[in-house]
């Protein structure tokens, strides 16, 4: 095992989304404001690696929208109570209690989460 390959150490957590037709922008926007602007706090705060969107075309049957936040290695995912009051403090900066719940409670409307997975990358030798 292992011998032409490694896993690598970083693994990326994938959130995937079905987004329901003609709410792609407005989800898109919302989670601008709630989950890209806390995936870059966290990476600011040196919590993760980084984080992306990606979105697919479909014909509307199928998962559209793939969120992805890379740890440096699987112990970062754990829960960590100092790293969670620190993000926290952050983030309220950023947003109120009030308007994240806003914008994120209509994203019940807008869409399905189909799946969450944790992807490791396998590095060839």
């Amino acid at each position: 095992m292992w011998v032409d390959y490694e896993p690598a150490e970083q693994v990326t957590e994938m959130t995937v989304v079905k987004v329901k037709a003609n709410m792609l922008d407005d989800y898109l926007m919302g989670i601008k404001r709630t989950w890209v602007d806390s995936c870059e706090i966290q990476k600011e705060l040196g919590h993760i690696v980084g984080c992306a969107v990606y979105t697919a075309n479909t014909a509307g049957t199928d998962p559209n929208v793939f969120l992805t936040i890379t740890y440096e290695n699987l112990a970062a995912m754990g829960p960590d109570k100092e790293k969670y009051e620190e993000f926290v403090e952050a983030w309220r900066k950023k947003i109120s209690e009030d308007d994240q719940r806003e914008i994120a409670g209509g994203y019940g409307d807008m869409r399905e989460i189909v799946d969450l997975v944790v992807l490791r990358k396998v590095n060839f030798k």
